[in-house]
């Protein structure tokens, strides 16, 4: 008996870190995304404030006061 290969889909891991007025990082939220507009926009849906949005050593986007820099 054979069986068929799994085969795996990578999915990517990003993190959401929040910063404080000093610019620290305070909170941060880990999730998987498809790709980096799909992890955009759950970030988006993480409210409004400073923060970072990354996959592993590459910052894919960073807002101040809500909006993209």
């Amino acid at each position: 008996m054979t069986s068929d290969p799994v085969w795996r889909h990578y999915v990517p891991y990003y993190r959401l870190y929040f910063l404080d007025r000093r610019g620290r990082f305070g909170r941060v939220e880990g999730f998987a995304a498809e790709d980096d507009s799909r992890a955009i926009g759950q970030a988006e849906r993480h409210g409004d404030g400073v923060k970072e949005l990354w996959c592993g050593g590459r910052r894919v986007k960073q807002w101040k006061e809500g909006k993209a820099a």
